[in-house]
């Protein structure tokens, strides 16, 4: 007995252009895949800046906590302190600016802290303190103006004095770099600095009646 063919089959055979093609060429599959390099590439881009800007918040947030802190110790170190220095070099001046200050404690300890350029921190140094003492805050640099240059002749401590050697008040100006010991090499480089300045006055004079 003969089959006819079905009728789709006939007309396939009539027109072999109806055949449906499978999968992609060449061409198309170099498309798709530069769309998807594009498409990851922004995606890691964005990616990147989220954590950039992520760690900078971070580590700012962090170091201001950390340095308001200790300004807040040494101004009270400041405060309950007496015989202070350095005096200034000419009498007749009654400002000095100077990169350490020293003090006596209430309880007769010398207490100095000192600015290390070289190693970029601040220390606590006492008769009893190892040898280039305590180390108070690190990051502690030369602050820059507003062309990014440092500042000539800069001093964190300066020291305003009455009546010979009585200190009046002590003002401490502060640059700190932003650091919260998690930095990592995708973060880039943080050339944010925290400016922190105080003023205070020793306890004897801020409640002394005019």
């Amino acid at each position: 007995m003969l089959r006819l063919p079905p009728a789709e089959l006939i007309r396939a055979r009539r027109n072999p252009r109806t055949h449906s093609r499978c999968g992609f060429n060449l061409v198309e599959l170099l498309i798709a895949l530069a769309i998807s390099a594009a498409l990851l590439a922004a995606t890691m881009t964005a990616l990147d800046a989220s954590f950039k800007a992520y760690q900078m918040t971070t580590e700012v947030a962090s170091t201001h906590t950390v340095s308001r802190l200790t300004i807040e110790r040494v101004q009270a170190l400041i405060r309950t302190g007496q015989e202070f220095g350095p005096f200034p070099v000419n009498p007749k001046d009654s400002i000095v600016t100077s990169d350490y200050i020293s003090f006596r404690t209430p309880s007769g300890t010398i207490v100095s802290l000192i600015w290390e350029p070289d190693d970029e921190a601040l220390y606590l140094e006492t008769p009893s303190s190892p040898s280039g003492g305590y180390l108070l805050m690190e990051g502690v640099v030369t602050p820059t103006d507003d062309e990014g240059e440092p500042i000539p002749n800069y001093h964190p401590f300066t020291l305003e004095y009455e009546l010979g050697r009585k200190l009046y008040r002590a003002t401490i100006d502060l640059a700190v770099i932003p650091d919260d010991n998690m930095s990592v090499q995708i973060e880039g480089e943080n050339t944010q600095i925290i400016r922190l300045v105080a003023s205070v006055m020793p306890r004897a004079i801020a409640y002394t009646d005019e």
